[in-house]
């Protein structure tokens, strides 16, 4: 069998003779464009087969295609968590992917979280099961094996009932994860492949797994250990949900707005800066329109990653325009004077930085008749739900996730604030299912809450805001609007994490659900 060098020298050999028998050819066959045509192309492509030269020794140098570009990527922060905390905070140093043969590409590198005293951080218990865009970054195409997150300081926080009846919260922390070493722990499920195809990466925080607590208050004995998922996402256009680039419920500060009046720069409550862009698909709720949005104001949003890795905001809130701070946390048991709540601010936005660098966020409102209540307009079925959804002063309880805005500024002579507008925001639940039913169009699910959960603590310390008649479980309502991304049919035993809104219907506790994950051992 001839290789290509032997077909080489027989072509050189015969390539004048082969030009005569051609014309030989041509002369015999009838002289129509089409044969010209035909001949001509055929000696091309011959021409290009044979790639040795004549008489020179000289060979065609076969040009490799250039390698594959970077594709920019979306990084995502979220958690997978029981109800055992209230508070997880994080600070991320760097994110590093590296494939087989060691080659590494950063993500994500922030030296400042390595910083003595350091104070970004990202709270992970509000991204149960939802998710924050992280960074955007360019990642060379290929297959990546590992990867490797340093981290800052750290911390943790439960609320538990103590023996003689109160209440108590503990903050555990570790100037640096790892017990002092920075080290985590990543996990990839399986190879990530970077291709031209749209993708974001989400690293998940696996909380359970991530920390240690013996005993309870001062005398605890603990531990933190960090522990991620590092999985791809691919990116739908449009994407529906979490698991294929749909952001939901992120707060934020707006920044500033692009000169094009097409988008703007927001800062989370984590401190990472977004750039949003809006179009005509974009819903406004509390606002006319993009022209009413400017610097300062706070925003709750939904975004859809773009195939180039920008955020679109399908969705832009605006609960109070005139507010310049808010915290949002699960509400606390009241004090004793009258018109005073309290909450555990989990998010804040806003708040004033004096000279020590600290945000003086209050946990302490006032609560008056210029008072707004308001419910997020993320869930647009309440009308259909087979109860009547009430939020108001009255009907507020313990454990439930509040937005509540303000001017920012103590009243004189006071550690609180006026609270100007208070947003009941979505939440996060994990309990056990007891019973099925449907009515209405909505599948409805009788969930058990366990005994740790923030509902059931709360409401056992005794205080004037006690009212619930079971604060062990929660009716659950979900419709075909409600993203099911368990990964099992629900039935009688299902663990489960239930996310939506929150109402105290005469004091049974119902949700209006808008996503279902599966559960978390309790």
């Amino acid at each position: 069998m001839l290789g290509r060098s032997g077909l080489s020298s027989i072509y050189c050999s015969l390539r004048s003779r082969g030009s005569n028998l051609a014309l030989a050819s041509l002369r015999r066959a009838p002289r129509s464009s089409l044969t010209l045509f035909l001949f001509f192309t055929l000696s091309l492509v011959n021409s290009a087969i044979l790639l040795g030269g004549c008489g020179s020794g000289m060979s065609t140098p076969i040009i490799p295609p250039p390698p594959p570009g970077p594709t920019t990527v979306a990084v995502l922060l979220s958690s997978t968590a029981n109800d055992k905390l209230t508070n997880f905070d994080l600070s991320i140093a760097n994110i590093t992917l590296a494939d087989k043969a060691g080659n590494s590409v950063v993500l994500y590198s922030n030296p400042n979280a390595l910083a003595p005293g350091s104070l970004s951080a990202t709270e992970f218990m509000h991204l149960n099961g939802v998710s924050e865009p992280l960074v955007a970054v360019s990642v060379p195409q290929g297959t990546y094996s590992a990867a490797t997150v340093t981290a800052g300081w750290c911390d943790f926080t439960n609320v538990f009932n103590t023996p003689g009846g109160g209440l108590e919260r503990s903050t555990y922390a570790e100037a640096q994860c790892g017990q002092g070493t920075g080290n985590t722990t990543v996990n990839l499920p399986s190879p990530i492949t970077i291709s031209a195809s749209p993708i974001a990466l989400s690293l998940n925080l696996q909380v359970p797994q991530s920390y240690t607590l013996n005993g309870m208050g001062a005398s605890a004995t603990y531990t933190i250990s960090p522990v991620f998922t590092l999985t791809p996402v691919p990116v739908f256009s449009p994407p529906t949900n979490e698991q294929n680039g749909k952001i939901s419920e992120v707060d934020a500060q707006i920044a500033s707005i692009n000169a094009t009046g097409s988008g703007f720069v927001a800062k989370t409550s984590d401190g990472f800066s977004l750039n949003v862009k809006a179009d005509n698909s974009t819903l406004y709720q509390g606002v006319a329109g993009f022209s009413t949005l400017a610097a300062g104001t706070l925003v709750n949003m939904d975004l859809a990653i773009q195939p180039d890795a920008s955020l679109l905001a399908t969705r832009i809130e605006v609960d109070d325009i005139v507010a310049p701070a808010v915290v949002t946390g699960p509400l606390f048991p009241p004090l004793a004077q009258a018109g005073l709540i309290a909450t555990n601010p989990i998010e804040h936005e806003g708040c004033a930085f004096p000279a020590g660098s600290i945000p003086e966020c209050t946990v302490f409102f006032q609560v008056g008749s210029s008072t707004v209540f308001t419910v997020s307009g993320q869930l647009s079925n309440l009308q259909n739900l087979p109860f009547t959804p009430n939020f108001a002063a009255a009907t507020t309880f313990t454990g439930q996730n509040l937005s509540i805005f303000s001017s920012g500024t103590p009243v004189a002579g006071h550690s609180e604030q006026i609270a100007t507008t208070i947003a009941l925001r979505p939440q996060s639940l994990t309990g056990t299912v007891t019973a099925v039913s449907n009515s209405n169009g909505f599948n409805i699910y009788t969930v058990a809450l366990a005994p740790y959960d923030l509902i059931p603590t709360l409401q056992a310390y005794s205080n004037p805001g006690n009212r619930l008649s079971n604060p062990n479980a929660v009716i659950v309502y979900a419709d075909t609007n409600t993203h099911l991304l368990n990964s099992a049919p629900i039935g009688i035993g299902s663990v489960l994490r239930f996310r939506g809104l929150l109402f105290d219907d005469n004091g049974t506790v119902r949700m209006d659900c808008a996503q279902i994950n599966d559960g978390v051992p309790e």
